[in-house]
């Protein structure tokens, strides 16, 4: 189906969903479809009752069709690209459970590890539980490059926001239902951006139960969504985010929440 709007936060419960996941897509061809349907089987085996929400944001590749009758898996499908941050948006506002998690498509994360953050925040009720790439448990096949560019960003984001949290970016995660009601009216990061402004926003809100977790990263499936364009756009917008910050809109919230 085609949106057209964006709600500003998870819509009301469907009974008996524990975890929504929401995967994120643009032009990532066959690897949707992988990503998918191992996601649906670990979770399955996991005896989780669980959705899948796949929002493509505006891809041309026919990816879309590929998880026509799935069941359990929801397809919103977006004619224009607005980014990731949008995309997600968009999923949380269409999710049920409990927990909800996002899942990049593009086949480098293993969605097992949503059923494996699930089982750590279900034991800790956690706000979020998050993939952490400088895990003393994490293994990674990124390219030396995007290596270069991860330790950069995340030197950057420590500069700024002295955030604890030593990976903000990668893209797995969990987050407690009433936790992101909470924190998502306040997120205006449309791309990928979006990752460290949930963080500023709990952070600033006073959520300090953020618990990291390992990831295997392994080279990707589809073409990386991350070229020099995308790597200074995020740049910029991460000092927006900062200009934000100085500005008291994540504060303001927090004493209104």
């Amino acid at each position: 189906m085609n949106a057209t709007a964006v709600a500003p936060a998870p819509a009301a419960r469907r009974t008996g969903v524990e975890l929504s996941v929401v995967v994120p897509f643009y032009n990532p061809g066959s690897a949707l479809r992988r990503t998918v349907d191992r996601l649906v089987a670990c979770l399955r085996d996991a005896g989780v009752a669980f959705e899948v929400i796949a929002v493509s944001d505006g891809s041309t590749d026919g990816s879309a069709a590929t998880l026509t009758g799935l069941a359990e898996v929801t397809v919103i499908d977006n004619p224009v690209n607005q980014g990731k941050g949008a995309a997600l948006h968009q999923g949380f506002a269409a999710a049920n459970g409990a927990w909800i998690g996002f899942v990049d498509a593009d086949g480098d994360i293993d969605p097992r590890h949503l059923v494996e953050y699930l089982m750590v925040a279900r034991a800790g009720g956690h706000a979020v539980v998050y993939a952490d790439k400088r895990h003393a448990d994490s293994v990674s096949a990124a390219s030396g490059f995007r290596k270069l560019v991860s330790i950069s960003y995340s030197t950057l984001v420590t500069t700024l926001f002295g955030l604890d949290v030593r990976d903000t970016q990668t893209g797995c995660k969990i987050i407690r239902r009433d936790v992101l009601t909470g924190i998502l009216p306040r997120l205006r990061e449309r791309r990928f951006a979006f990752d460290l402004e949930l963080f500023v926003a709990a952070k600033t809100a006073g959520i300090t139960d953020l618990k990291s977790a390992p990831v295997r990263l392994e080279a990707r499936v589809a073409g990386s969504t991350v070229t020099t364009s995308s790597i200074v756009r995020t740049i910029r917008d991460t000092f927006v985010i900062y200009g934000r910050r100085r500005a008291d809109h994540y504060a303001a919230f927090a004493l209104a929440a």
